[in-house]
């Protein structure tokens, strides 16, 4: 049998390596991705009912809303945070949910205040958002 090469040894050694950082980040990965899809169902949601003057926009996005947070819900509690849905759990999801929306609301206008460009405080609601939703579903919604 031939023995296998170095190079085939060092790429095992990474693919092992990478493995074991997505298993080890598997819930921030699976959290990431349930909050693009979301926010694509969110705004086809928002599209489908504005469209065919269906709902006004503001409307929509309360539809969009309440259609992507019961979909993000149930998806971070099953492949997330691996823990069955309760509505005592919901009821502290859409909790957190409501403080993402002050910390959106918050960082804007500081932006808007700073006279920045609008697109400064889109970027810091980008990075600070997902990650304190996150910590805080972590620590209050899913706390095990």
């Amino acid at each position: 049998m031939p023995r296998p090469t170095r190079t085939k040894q060092t790429a095992g050694r990474a693919l092992n390596a990478l493995k074991r950082r997505l298993v080890a980040h598997r819930s921030v990965l699976a959290f990431g991705a349930i909050g693009v899809a979301n926010t694509l169902l969110h705004s086809g949601t928002v599209v489908a009912l504005v469209e065919p003057g269906l709902a006004n926009p503001v409307v929509a996005n309360a539809a969009g809303f309440a259609v992507a947070n019961t979909v993000s819900y149930f998806a971070n509690s099953w492949l997330t945070f691996r823990q069955p849905p309760t509505w005592s759990r919901y009821r502290k999801f859409l909790a957190v949910s409501m403080v993402s929306l002050v910390l959106t609301l918050a960082l804007s206008a500081l932006a808007e205040m700073l006279h920045w460009h609008y697109l400064a405080g889109l970027a810091m609601v980008l990075l600070c958002g997902p990650v304190l939703t996150f910590v805080l579903h972590k620590s209050i919604t899913f706390r095990q």
